[in-house]
């Protein structure tokens, strides 16, 4: 049994066919669907004129997958129309959303290990003003 979301956008594409050859994708895979995968809603948002929460009505209260990032512990929410709006212009939220996670985590995991390790950092750098770099006659550079 298909979605509502789904339903509606094949009746707006005019049937299965209509839709896949519009969104780029085979008939057997539209055929399939039991609702309209989120990777395709900015696709199928684009081509058949309804807005993304028309497919999915999840995202009318933010998208899909951002209820963990919106949990009680962050001080500010996700805007609730900020995911709608970003896959109404084909963009991924959610990929969009762990990159930036994952870049904040590498961020702080490297300030943290400067910081754990400022002392043996000093002390290499004084070594080497007083004593010069290892190996120094060898290098070719």
């Amino acid at each position: 049994m298909r979605e509502p979301g789904l339903e509606k956008a094949l009746r707006a594409a005019g049937g299965p066919a209509a839709l896949a050859r519009a969104i780029g994708v085979t008939r057997g895979a539209v055929s399939q669907w039991r609702r309209v995968p989120p990777e395709r809603i900015a696709a199928v948002s684009r081509a058949t004129g309804l807005a993304p929460h028309e497919l999915d009505p999840a995202l009318a209260s933010g998208a899909a997958g951002f209820a963990e990032a919106q949990s009680a512990f962050m001080a500010k929410p996700v805007g609730r129309d900020l995911p709608a709006e970003a896959l109404a212009l084909g963009l991924d939220p959610q990929a969009i959303a762990e990159a930036a996670l994952r870049r904040a985590i590498s961020e702080e995991k490297a300030r943290r290990w400067n910081e754990e390790n400022k002392d043996a950092i000093a002390a290499h750098n004084r070594w080497v003003e007083e004593h010069g770099l290892p190996l120094a006659e060898y290098h070719m550079f």
